[in-house]
């Protein structure tokens, strides 16, 4: 089983191109080397949109993504609007309040979608997400949330823009006595954090990665990332490629 994770597009209205990168292109780049990764299916690591959700952008990627040969699924980053996002692709069944998350099979490896928009979760999700990960507490478990669970050593990020529930995320995650691996995006870096049996996947972003030691805001390059997901009854390997 193959997934392609694609996070962080960042993308504006038609023509705009924050910090003078054309966003829309890198996206449809990053679908194009879909064809060299050949998924068996897509993830949307969230962010979908530039500051805040914007309808015709959710359009917009909605209308490439059901051309895919392979099926999509789409969580909520902290410049998304998870209800707006859940209508227009046709999602608004996972909805629980103004929150997006979902459990799916992946080809039979169980698979978490969270939605982690607001910096934390609510006590509804918290009390669902407890439920999934002790009912499958014999099986390794996929997760896909667009922030970190924990801290990753990026500067910045860490400082400025974490995920606000770790210590219950980890205390949750130490419970079981499986393997959790969240796939996520948010810091705009590519790397991997392990702690304990929860292994963390930090995917670049298809519109700039950043520096990991800077205490302020820089830019790394902008190359286009997305992230290879494999699994199988060996476990998961997962692979970078950068566009260009």
């Amino acid at each position: 089983m193959r997934i392609a994770f694609i996070t962080d597009p960042h993308i504006g209205a038609e023509g705009e191109k924050p910090m003078g990168v054309d966003v829309r292109q890198n996206f449809l780049q990053a679908l194009a080397h879909l064809e060299h990764i050949r998924p068996n299916g897509l993830v949307i690591g969230g962010d979908i949109c530039y500051q805040a959700g914007d309808r015709e952008t959710y359009t917009w990627v909605k209308e490439l993504l059901s051309g895919l040969p392979f099926p999509h699924y789409i969580i909520s980053g902290n410049h998304d609007d998870s209800v707006l996002m859940a209508e227009v692709f046709g999602r608004s069944n996972f909805l629980t309040g103004s929150e997006l998350y979902y459990a799916l099979p992946l080809e039979g490896h169980p698979a978490l979608f969270l939605d982690s928009s607001k910096g934390q979760f609510s006590a509804k999700q918290w009390a669902w997400l407890r439920e999934y990960l002790l009912a499958l507490r014999d099986n390794n478990v996929l997760v896909f949330m667009h922030h970190p669970p924990l801290p990753a050593d990026v500067a910045f990020m860490d400082a400025h823009h974490p995920f606000l529930q770790t210590e219950q995320f980890l205390s949750l995650v130490r419970e079981l006595p499986c393997h959790v691996t969240v796939v996520c995006g948010h810091y705009h870096v590519d790397k991997v954090v392990q702690r304990g049996n929860l292994l963390t996947l930090l995917s670049p972003s298809t519109y700039y990665q950043m520096k990991q030691d800077s205490d302020g805001f820089a830019v790394d390059h902008y190359r286009v990332g997305v992230r290879e997901i494999n699994l199988d009854t060996h476990g998961t390997t997962s692979t970078v490629h950068y566009i260009g």
